[in-house]
């Protein structure tokens, strides 16, 4: 209770000057109901608190990310380093192994991505580009294969 009075208290005092623009890295934040929300950032976008004490994550103009302060438990930012473009590369992801999402690297287009299970179910498809966030938050724990781009990756699930 007393470090959220101290934490309001700074919210209040800091307002709106309080802000960070994001370079190239993972924001986690978890609800008071345990839901995890993963949302990128990078060099574009932005976090604040509002006046209404409301932790804002704006990535384009049009598209923000709005948690109260009295439903965020917790907030984990993953720094995502190495991010310079090589278009001979082969794709990867990044974290992993990961827990509820990974970002795909290396991409010179959009791409269509398969995660199949060891025994060789196709357990989900997306698309993805450079520096897609992908969620695996419904995946159970265990290895995976990844197909992106031509390639088969290996990838841990926590």
């Amino acid at each position: 209770m007393r470090t959220k009075l101290i934490l309001l208290l700074l919210l209040f005092l800091a307002g709106p000057l309080f802000q960070l623009t994001a370079q190239n890295a993972i924001c986690v934040v978890t609800t008071t109901d345990n839901v995890e929300h993963s949302i990128g950032l990078w060099e574009d976008h932005q976090m604040y608190f509002d006046q209404a004490y409301r932790l804002v994550i704006q990535n384009s103009p049009n598209s923000n990310h709005v948690f109260p302060l009295s439903e965020i438990r917790k907030v984990v930012f993953t720094e995502i380093t190495n991010t310079e473009e090589n278009p001979t590369q082969a794709p990867y992801i990044l974290p992993n192994p990961t827990s509820n999402h990974f970002i795909v690297r290396g991409l010179p287009e959009v791409c269509l991505g398969k995660v199949i299970a060891l025994d060789g179910r196709l357990v989900k498809e997306f698309e993805a580009s450079e520096g897609s966030v992908i969620d695996i938050s419904g995946l159970s724990a265990g290895m995976y294969l990844l197909n992106i781009n031509g390639q088969t990756l290996k990838m841990m699930k926590l």
